[in-house]
């Protein structure tokens, strides 16, 4: 699956220069033109309402937020996270980052590390995207052969036909009414079910 064009970047930030930097610091062939800029205060509402491939929590966020909102932006999906912490701050905030899910870096970062970890996590978030959604059609198509086969059988106890009359029964119906497979069963299943 090839990836999208561009990665959509949430940046966490209490400083107008950090938003200012970072929109003229990120590739514009990476992340062009979906820089987001929310405060902590927003922060909690921006990770319930949006979804994005990467989310950086800058250290202009008060410290006994920060981290909590870079935790929960790791959890909410399947974002990259990254938490820039202060100097004083790293090694503890590296040991939560790690237990977490997410990644930290000294603040200010080195540019070349920045726009590198920046990238890896929008290539990973990117296969990640495309993991689940692999993922939500196998579970579809687990869920429809479950119900097909639930319709089967009762119209098997119901009938008395064979599995093969039952499975051409159900192939049948949803060819003629043009529906799929498990919209058939669904009905089967709702009038013939006790």
């Amino acid at each position: 699956m090839p990836s999208r064009p561009y990665a959509s970047l949430l940046l966490i930030t209490d400083s107008r220069d950090t938003a200012a930097h970072f929109a003229a610091f990120l590739p514009t062939d990476r992340f062009a033109p979906e820089l987001n800029v929310c405060s902590a205060l927003e922060a909690d509402y921006v990770l319930d309402t949006e979804s994005h491939d990467v989310v950086v929590v800058d250290s202009s966020v008060p410290p006994d937020r920060s981290a909590a909102l870079a935790a929960r932006a790791a959890e909410n999906g399947a974002a990259g996270v990254l938490l820039l912490a202060e100097p004083e701050r790293y090694d503890a905030v590296a040991a939560y980052a790690g237990a977490h899910g997410f990644m930290a870096l000294r603040s200010p970062a080195d540019p070349v590390l920045l726009k590198q970890s920046l990238a890896m996590m929008a290539t990973v978030s990117s296969r990640l995207h495309a993991l689940e959604s692999k993922a939500e059609k196998l579970q579809a198509k687990m869920d429809e052969m479950r119900l097909v086969s639930r319709a089967k059988l009762l119209l098997i106890q119901r009938f008395k036909m064979t599995e093969k009359q039952a499975h051409r029964f159900i192939e049948k119906n949803a060819m003629d009414r043009c529906v799929t497979r498990r919209t058939v069963a669904e009905a089967i299943i709702r009038t013939y079910e006790i």
